[in-house]
């Protein structure tokens, strides 16, 4: 995932010691394996202007969540779950619950030309489940995720972002708008291309105009060799022919 590069400035994180750094691009993957044993490994790539860091390490995959540490990560929800109106449990910490009520179907922007991608909209919200006031004021911008529906990958996250694996990489959150920019083809999002392609703007119109001028003169043609042939035969009597090994025909009609 990746912001747009014409939102510069807008863009900033704060370390998980307090601190704040700003920056006008970032970009993060997401990625699972799956060893022969069964076992699975998480794999996290973040650049957030000059600072950069990485991280890999085992998760548990468990009624369609990945977690890390016994903490579920955003990345990826259970797509059964991801039905209009009902309210879904993103994480919880020892004072914190991100909760989200998914709203409707929805098409995304992403950074892949000009299409979009089909996902649920989850508009997540925070509750105070310890004696901390501190963990709701740092977390004040709840996001606006979108999921893909057949998988539950994250399509798309708005606003104020934090993930169990931003931690581990001493992250406490970021802030931003963040679109797709790649993604491995076995995951088979449903892609919306939403301006018009050169064929349907160029091609597809010429080739119509072509094939009716051709229909119209044909037309023309034939008329006119039946009217000729009137003219021929017009002093002779008319004669009907029944034909005794009759091929097969068909007829065609549109509108």
């Amino acid at each position: 995932m990746s912001t747009p590069d014409d939102t510069p400035h807008l863009l900033w994180l704060q370390f998980l010691n307090g601190t704040y750094y700003g920056a006008e691009n970032v970009q993060f993957t997401f990625s699972m394996e799956e060893s022969p044993e069964g076992k699975h490994i998480a794999n996290f790539v973040f650049a957030f202007g000059d600072f950069y860091d990485e991280v890999s390490l085992p998760v548990t995959v468990s009624d369609g969540r990945v977690f890390i540490d016994s903490t579920p990560t955003l990345f990826v929800v259970d797509p059964d779950s991801l039905i209009d109106d009902n309210t879904i449990q993103l994480f919880q910490t020892e004072n914190l619950t991100l909760s989200g009520v998914v709203l409707h179907d929805s098409q995304p922007t992403t950074l892949i030309e000009d299409y979009h991608v089909v996902s649920k909209v989850v508009d997540a919200y925070y509750n105070q489940t310890g004696d901390d006031d501190d963990d709701v004021g740092m977390f004040a911008l709840p996001p606006l995720l979108w999921f893909d529906s057949k998988t539950g990958v994250l399509t798309r996250a708005s606003v104020q972002f934090s993930d169990v694996l931003l931690n581990k990489l001493g992250v406490s959150f970021i802030t931003g708008h963040y679109e797709l920019v790649d993604y491995s083809e076995n995951l088979n999002f449903t892609l919306v291309r939403m301006s018009p392609s050169l064929w349907e703007l160029i091609i597809l119109p010429v080739f119509i105009i072509g094939f009716v001028l051709v229909v119209f003169f044909a037309y023309r043609a034939s008329k006119k060799k039946k009217r000729d042939k009137r003219k021929t035969y017009s002093n002779k009597s008319l004669k009907f022919y029944i034909l005794s090994n009759i091929q097969r025909c068909w007829c065609t009609y549109g509108s």
